[in-house]
């Protein structure tokens, strides 16, 4: 099967470039002969060249060089393309981001840099899907790492804030201390959030801290939820954190350190198959890094939707 590797080296402030550099005699050697290595921006029309590579090129397998966003591009272009006909298809990844969340626990590297390249032994997964409305129209979003609103969301945004000089400088040195600058920076002016959520037949009105819904338990750094919803399991992770105090949120987040979150005060976790979630005014939503804004969505599962590599 002909394989493609979309490398993304405008990833971690523009950092994943060099990253690159320093791995690619070692990828190129494990790809088998006739590999497509495709340099590409945000300014590049990506439909165009999915549909050249899936067409004309007979891609099936694609690694996504970058971080959770590039492989979140990769894997909502592609069902663009084929209209949601994701079954043909495997994916890996090479973590040239800043979080790499998709590929923890990291069982793979290439000196030091966490990869997901091993076609052979390729693995059926589940995707998140998200459905919002925009403007009049109902828009589709995958996800196969994690989505969330309320604190993390907030975080994300400033996270993804490339013109914010402090951001610029800390991303591509150190993720970590980036991670807590934005945290300490969020803490400071956040409010919680009243939403009205249905999940598997339980509706609940709440004042949300934090909610994230997921297929991979690692939300960012070092932070992780304490149960696993499963690569293949068809269910999501539902992990609601409520009516936190802003001085009481640094104790969620040394929970998720921890991996607590389910044993904490405060804290609800499930395994589901759908969520809705209703808001008075438009929120923020985080999908693998990536940001939407309305007031009412819908999850869901794609069970067995792709194959992902080991």
């Amino acid at each position: 099967m002909k394989t493609a590797v979309l490398i993304n080296g405008f990833a971690n402030n523009g950092s994943a470039e060099k990253k690159w550099d320093h791995i690619e005699d070692e990828v190129k050697d494990i790809m088998p002969f006739g590999t497509l290595y495709i340099h590409f921006s945000e300014t590049d029309n990506h439909v165009s060249l999915m549909e050249t590579l899936v067409n004309e090129y007979q891609v099936k397998n694609f690694i996504s060089a970058g971080g959770d966003g590039s492989i979140n591009n990769l894997i909502n272009t592609l069902a663009q393309v084929t209209n949601y006909e994701l079954t043909p298809f495997s994916i890996g990844a090479i973590g040239l981001g800043s979080s790499n969340d998709f590929l923890k626990p990291a069982k793979h590297k290439i000196r030091g840099i966490p990869v997901k390249i091993d076609f052979e032994n390729k693995k059926q997964a589940d995707l998140g899907i998200v459905e919002y409305q925009d403007s009049d129209t109902t828009q589709k979003q995958l996800f196969i790492v994690n989505a969330s609103l309320g604190f993390t969301a907030q975080g994300n945004q400033l996270f993804n804030d490339n013109s914010n000089k402090i951001i610029h400088f800390l991303k591509p040195r150190s993720t970590n201390l980036c991670i807590l600058w934005t945290i300490a920076q969020t803490l400071l002016n956040y409010k919680n959030i009243d939403l009205e959520i249905t999940y598997d037949g339980n509706q609940i009105t709440t004042s949300v801290t934090n909610l994230s819904i997921a297929k991979n338990p690692n939300v960012s750094g070092s932070f992780c939820f304490d149960v696993d919803p499963g690569t293949d399991s068809g269910c999501l992770g539902f992990y609601l954190a409520e009516s936190f105090k802003r001085q009481q949120i640094p104790k969620l987040l040394y929970a998720l350190y921890r991996k607590r979150f389910s044993k904490t005060k405060n804290c609800k976790t499930a395994l589901v198959q759908s969520v809705e979630i209703n808001s008075a005014k438009p929120v923020l939503l985080e999908t693998d890094g990536e940001i939407i804004e309305a007031s009412r969505f819908r999850f869901s599962v794609l069970p067995n939707a792709l194959f992902v590599a080991d």
